[in-house]
């Protein structure tokens, strides 16, 4: 399992083990506690990860925003469970 989380000096997204204590950024070398970095996902594997994070880039770019909102967060879990349960792979239902 991997986090998606957001380097708190640069804003870059990026993915990290959900084990790993710190993470290197790839985009501005600044080394940040994996703990306090913001987590927007929780995904299954790194290609995963990957695929995502380009696609959320995108979509900020896209619309000229700088961040999620909260609301624009949950969406996204939303929409990722959603589709981990279509693939058979999701949480039970509650």
């Amino acid at each position: 399992m991997y986090l998606i989380i957001r380097c708190p000096s640069c804003s870059t997204f990026t993915y990290v083990d959900r084990f790993q204590k710190w993470k290197l950024c790839p985009q501005c070398g600044h080394a940040h506690e994996v703990a306090k970095a913001p987590a927007y996902l929780d995904v299954e594997d790194y290609h995963e990860a990957e695929h995502i994070v380009k696609q959320m880039e995108k979509h900020l770019h896209a619309n000229k925003k700088k961040d999620f909102t909260p609301e624009e967060t949950a969406e996204l879990r939303h929409h990722y469970t959603e589709a981990l349960k279509k693939r058979g792979r999701g949480y039970p239902a509650q």
